[in-house]
């Protein structure tokens, strides 16, 4: 393990000499980065993070679990606590029901054992993503991202069957919840702005550091090494594989550009492993002082992706001729960065960050001036 640790000074010098090398091409994959912040994931997932921030601290959440935990406890035996947090993980998007749990087991309405496990089927792209960006945006075909979803939805079911199994019924705190204020839309806003600044942060750093990598050629030399040990498979699909598992909207793109039966497989598998920035998020959301075991969660997103592949892959024949057609033939569009969608990205997370300002203590004398 120490041997390991030596690596990262070698490691933080050589990056911080490409930095510098290739300055205007990090800054092409910082502007990408805020592109797609812009125009993929403040809009898909900032107000499902306010409604799972309304939910989790409402007795609406409260109600929503009591609804969903008879159906979700006869398939995969899921506590009835954790009915909410199940079902907004599959509305919001990734790193909303990971944030959810957190809430709760900050609450302590769950233990760290239960957060573990269910972090291992609470985590899933949202329908916004799969339907309209991967499916209608990429695919070009609004039911392959319907199928992409249902794919997920299955794979998610039999991971949260496997992964229920080891969870050990306890008494948990009853929800403190209290009833929906204007407080908590206040509360719910500032956690939402809070989140989806870390969530940005994270796709520009690996916007930036895939750039980086692509400037000094090492993904396609890794690209490139792939494809001659799987000819079969290709040089474009281990470019679409690596550059998704560092950021899964770049890699499902790239993935989708294939226009194959092995390109959708790849999407599947793309959106449920869900990419290393994902997975930074969700370990965002659990400071180390929780003590949560995160081993498990990193397991389970092969499986998840593994199962969600394969799913893909029958479902592909599922697609009716025209929209098939519509999946090989179709150019995948690549998103245009403009100065203005530049700015104003960068604008609207400067206001996001404006609400995460502490309250100074002498603000009540601001009307003396008036």
């Amino acid at each position: 393990m120490k041997q390991v640790r030596w690596l990262w000074t070698p490691l933080a010098v050589m990056t911080a000499v490409g930095l510098l090398w290739k300055t205007q091409e990090v800054s092409a994959g910082v502007r990408e980065g805020l592109t797609r912040c812009a125009t993929v994931v403040i809009p898909s997932l900032f107000p499902f993070m306010i409604l799972a921030g309304l939910i989790s601290a409402s007795r609406v959440g409260t109600v929503l679990s009591r609804w969903i935990a008879h159906p979700a406890g006869w398939l995969i035996g899921l506590p009835g606590s954790l009915g909410a947090a199940f079902l907004m993980s599959f509305v919001g998007g990734y790193p909303v029901g990971a944030r959810m749990l957190s809430s709760m087991l900050k609450r302590q309405e769950i233990d760290s054992d239960t957060a573990a496990v269910a972090l291992c089927f609470c985590v899933n792209a949202g329908p916004s993503f799969l339907i309209s960006a991967v499916g209608a945006g990429m695919l070009g075909s609004r039911k392959a991202g319907m199928l992409l979803l249902a794919a997920q939805i299955c794979s998610a079911l039999v991971v949260g069957r496997i992964s229920c199994r080891t969870l050990h019924r306890k008494s948990v705190k009853a929800p403190s919840a209290g009833p929906l204020d204007s407080n908590g839309f206040v509360h719910a806003v500032q956690g939402a702005s809070a989140g989806i600044l870390g969530i940005c942060a994270f796709v520009v750093a690996f916007s930036a550091i895939t750039a980086l990598l692509n400037a000094l050629g090492i993904l396609q030399t890794a690209s490139q090494m792939l494809g001659a040990l799987f000819p079969s498979l290709g040089v474009p699909f281990f470019s679409a594989g690596i550059a998704g598992l560092l950021e899964v909207t770049n890699g499902c793109t790239l993935a989708a550009s294939l226009h194959t039966r092995i390109g959708f497989a790849l999407c599947g598998f793309l959106v449920s492993f869900s990419s290393l920035s994902i997975l930074f998020q969700v370990k965002a959301c659990f400071p180390d002082r929780t003590g949560l075991p995160l081993r498990p969660f990193y397991l389970s997103r092969l499986a998840h992706g593994c199962l969600t592949a394969l799913l893909s892959w029958f479902f592909w024949g599922l697609l009716p001729p025209e929209e098939l057609a519509a999946a090989i033939m179709q150019g995948t569009p690549i998103p245009h960065t403009s100065p203005n969608m530049v700015i104003s990205s960068t604008c609207l997370i400067a206001m996001c960050s404006i609400l995460l300002l502490p309250k100074r203590k002498n603000a009540g004398n601001i009307n003396n001036y008036a």
